[in-house]
């Protein structure tokens, strides 16, 4: 019998990233599940139009050697996707959805009575009054924006298995790249997407309240108009990074007035140009140690891909066993 395989793909506007995964299950108890990379690849270009993005799928389906038994994972990003923790009272199942969209159509940016919702119970952890309800993880996406997506991978041969947001992708990956790693409950974590126009930004903890925020900004203009300069390109890409700087700063400041979450020292960063050494300058300006997302380490591979590129495909691919 054919092991299992997964398959993660991550779209922009101007970039599609895939990878393709096989697992062996765990046989002592407590062991982890062992993951494989087996192929990584991304096909660059304009992808506003379907028609475009369909052709792009299907040149990265084959270059992935995609099956169709594979479990295919997506992900969804925009003004049309939705997530936020929130204290509810716990309710019955059937009854739990009713009760959401009532409370998100105070904060949601798009009607709710069109969306499809899903959440997930969190730990309550520490002292909590009585009547503070329980923590529950909420994401949302409009149907409207859901169907087109999912049919233009259908168009491309890819039937989806999992649909999942992005600010909660970047979560999931964050937290598998740490494996077994033991983390602190006081402590909170910020991890940043670069995308290609746009950052998101995640903060979440073991007992600090999940937040994100997404605003513009175009790493790849910003490192593209330095090329050339030598030792004078960081300083330089520093300047026109000083909006992501504070944009940054003002996040993270909103959430420690707003949540009194805990401790932050770190970022950690995803996506375009994850690794480039402008990352490590922004961290000492902004005072925080700066780190480029291991999600890809903890996958073995023949050839380790480039650290922060894949790692939101390989943690989708994760999602769909």
């Amino acid at each position: 019998m054919a092991k299992q395989t997964f398959v993660g793909f991550e779209m922009d506007a101007v970039s599609i990233r895939g990878a393709r995964l096989s697992v062996e299950q765990p046989k002592g108890r407590g062991a982890r599940p062992q993951w494989k990379l087996l192929s990584a690849d991304e096909v660059t270009g304009d992808f506003f139009e379907d028609a475009r993005a369909v052709a792009a799928l299907k040149a990265l389906r084959e270059k992935l050697d995609v099956g169709m038994g594979d479990r295919v994972s997506i992900c969804l990003s925009g003004k049309q996707v939705y997530a936020v923790q929130m204290d509810v009272r716990r309710l019955p199942d059937d009854e739990m959805a009713g009760m959401l969209k009532l409370e998100l159509r105070k904060t949601m940016p798009f009607e709710t009575s069109s969306a499809t919702f899903d959440y997930q119970f969190l730990p309550a952890g520490g002292e909590r009054p009585k009547d503070a309800g329980v923590p529950v993880l909420v994401s949302a996406a409009a149907n409207s924006y859901i169907n087109r997506y999912v049919q233009v991978y259908e168009r491309a041969g890819l039937r989806p298995y999992h649909v999942g947001i992005l600010p909660i992708t970047i979560a999931n990956a964050f937290w598998a790249s740490l494996g077994s790693v033991v983390v602190k409950p006081e402590d909170a974590y910020v991890i940043l997407h670069v995308g290609s126009d746009v950052c998101t930004l995640v903060i979440d903890g073991d007992r600090s309240p999940f937040f994100n925020r997404t605003f513009s900004f175009n790493i790849g203009e910003a490192i593209g108009s330095t090329a050339g300069k030598g030792d004078n390109a960081i300083s330089d890409i520093l300047l026109q990074m000083n909006i992501l700087s504070n944009e940054i700063t003002k996040s993270v400041t909103y959430y420690k007035n707003t949540h009194q979450g805990g401790t932050i020292s770190a970022i950690t960063v995803l996506g375009n140009h994850a690794s480039h050494p402008a990352f490590d300058a922004l961290g000492k300006k902004m005072g925080y140690e700066v780190r480029t997302i291991k999600t890809a380490s903890k996958v073995s591979a023949a050839k380790p891909p480039e650290a922060g590129k894949f790692d939101l495909a390989i943690a989708l691919a994760m999602q769909a066993a």
